[in-house]
């Protein structure tokens, strides 16, 4: 199976593409991930929508429902993969842009068929983070 490669980019005077399964299933699920529902058309319950937990109060019940219904969409939008779990790390232990308000770190655990546990991990940003003492 031929993918996209993830960010587009050209190679050759062509569109970059790949080949691996994992690389294709780390693309799949960061897109899960990061994709608001209502986001797209037609497909109204797709994604995720990781984007919250910038702005949101990291506790132990949120974090496990929100595992919980993480993993059931992704079960149910990417195939032949399986989500063993999802880590978000504190803001103060990754910081981009040099604000550790605006940024958190997400790792998942997943496995492909017949294979063994991988990780994929990425960061989520906010860079045009707004406060009330910004200047607009």
């Amino acid at each position: 199976m031929k993918a996209i490669k993830i960010p587009f980019q050209f190679s050759g005077g062509k569109t970059a593409s790949t080949t691996s399964p994992s690389t294709i299933a780390e693309q799949k699920i960061v897109n899960v991930l990061v994709t608001n529902q209502f986001e797209r058309v037609m497909r109204h319950r797709y994604g995720v929508g990781i984007q919250q937990f910038l702005f949101e109060p990291m506790d132990d019940l949120y974090m496990v429902d929100f595992k919980t219904d993480a993993i059931a969409d992704i079960k149910s939008n990417v195939s032949r993969v399986e989500v063993m779990d999802i880590k978000i790390s504190p803001t103060n232990a990754v910081a981009a842009y040099g604000n550790t308000d605006t940024t958190l770190g997400i790792t998942i655990v997943y496995r492909l068929p017949l294979g063994s546990p991988q990780l994929v991990k990425f960061n989520i940003a906010v860079p045009g983070y707004l406060t009330e003492d910004t200047t607009i």
